[in-house]
């Protein structure tokens, strides 16, 4: 697949006169454009249905109705793109009702290429500002997916991701159910050069390959996030492959998609090697999607990384829990929950700090809030879990900071819980690498 440019603008481009519109799009794909023609309102606002636009160019007069009508239904269908108005030495007077109604500006007929030009260049700065603004805005809002975790599985995969996340390679991603795959797509995705672009998801056990492969179509220039690919049917194999390999998609139609650029990122519970030796997945669509492979462990193989994710739920969970005051996780329930081997994963372990916060809301947490699988679990596996985790005095010392951490309301506070000074709680953060 082709590297999605950043410079690259995609232009609807409206005019009722074909000469026009054809001198024009010649004009723009010079520029760097990507153009899409409409010779009506009724047209572009199809378009603008089926497509993303960054820059809209339009006529004021459409036969019966005006570019006014373009600008509108811009504001209507999609998020603000950046308008211009063509309009005759004239119209002056209409190009400052287009100006009121939202374009960013008008360009006076008869024009030249180098005015042209010039006003691609603003649209261009500006694109580029409100892309820069909207990748800052997605990484100030979500949290770090591998923040705080210590794991050396989790070290080896962050330093897997920084290096392929920047690119529009291949991903297939692996791991047992729960593990945080999908999460791990979407920051993929939001650390590419198609963060502001559409992030599509196609779960393989629920939807409809057609509809949903059909769906990536109108999208393109995004991610497409194939969830248990797997259990992909023999057709939508067959489907997907061809997407990949000729551009085509077997709809009622049948033809080629012009200028076809689409990440894959893919995820499975699956042994896919073992599935394309018992013949259930093509082999050559395994081949296709394997350009970089990575493996998510699951929790139980990884327990240092529990208390980091407990305070993290624990925290979202609180907020929206609307808590006026911080609660203790007593320390019963908290050993039960690190020495837990947690079957379902990160999906499981969220689920359970949910429960717990929300259970207890405006009382202390207890034992019984606990879920019955936990309970049941045999103490002399969690006593062996928990001696497993706590080998060292080092690694007791990080879960007891963690532990403090988690339920101090301030910094200050958790550093006179331990008896020590901010400045040695600071130390011992950056030693254990805690958050």
């Amino acid at each position: 697949m082709e590297m999605h440019q950043a410079s690259e603008l995609k232009v609807l481009l409206v005019d009722d006169e074909r000469n026009i519109r054809q001198t024009l799009q010649v004009s723009l794909r010079k520029m760097g454009c990507q153009v899409a023609l409409a010779s009506s309102v009724d047209e572009a606002v199809n378009l603008l249905k089926r497509d993303s636009f960054e820059f809209v160019l339009t006529d004021f007069r459409l036969e019966a109705q005006t570019g006014i009508d373009v600008i509108r239904a811009a504001k209507y269908v999609q998020s603000n793109p950046v308008t211009v108005v063509m309009t005759a030495y004239a119209s002056f007077e209409n190009a400052v009702t287009a100006i009121k109604e939202g374009a960013f500006d008008y360009l006076p007929k008869p024009f030249s290429n180098s005015q042209l030009a010039h006003l691609v260049q603003k649209v261009r700065t500006i694109v580029e500002l409100r892309r820069e603004n909207e990748r800052l805005k997605r990484r100030t809002h979500l949290h770090d997916y591998f923040e705080g975790m210590t794991s050396p599985a989790m070290v080896r995969l962050q330093e897997f991701v920084d290096k392929v996340a920047p690119t529009d390679s291949t991903v297939l991603m692996s791991g047992e159910s729960g593990t945080g795959k999908s999460e791990l797509a979407r920051m993929i995705h939001q650390r590419s050069n198609r963060s502001t672009q559409a992030f599509i998801v196609m779960n393989c056990t629920s939807s409809d390959d057609t509809f949903e492969i059909s769906k990536a179509r109108i999208q393109n220039h995004g991610t497409l996030f194939i969830d248990e690919i797997g259990d992909l049917t023999d057709t939508g194999q067959a489907k997907l492959l061809r997407l990949l390999d000729e551009k085509v998609i077997e709809d009622s139609i049948q033809q080629p998609i012009p200028s076809f650029d689409l990440r894959i990122l893919a995820a499975t519970n699956r042994n896919l090697e073992e599935e394309v030796r018992a013949g259930r997945f093509r082999e050559d669509l395994y081949y296709r999607l394997n350009v970089f492979e990575c493996a998510v462990v699951p929790l139980r193989h990884r327990r240092e990384d529990t208390p980091v994710l407990i305070e993290r739920f624990y925290r979202t969970f609180l907020k929206r829990a609307e808590e006026s005051t911080q609660r203790l996780i007593p320390e019963d329930v908290y050993r039960r929950l690190i020495s837990y081997p947690w079957p379902g994963n990160v999906r499981e372990l969220r689920n359970v700090i949910e429960r717990l916060v929300f259970l207890a809301k405006g009382r202390a947490m207890r034992l019984e809030d606990l879920p019955e699988s936990i309970l049941s679990y045999p103490r002399h596996a969690l006593s062996k879990g928990s001696e497993q985790t706590l080998q060292t005095l080092e690694e007791l010392e990080k879960e007891h900071i963690q532990r403090v951490l988690l339920n101090a309301k301030s910094q200050e506070q958790a550093a006179a819980q331990l008896g020590i000074t901010t400045v040695t709680l600071w130390r011992k953060r950056k030693q254990y690498g805690l958050p």
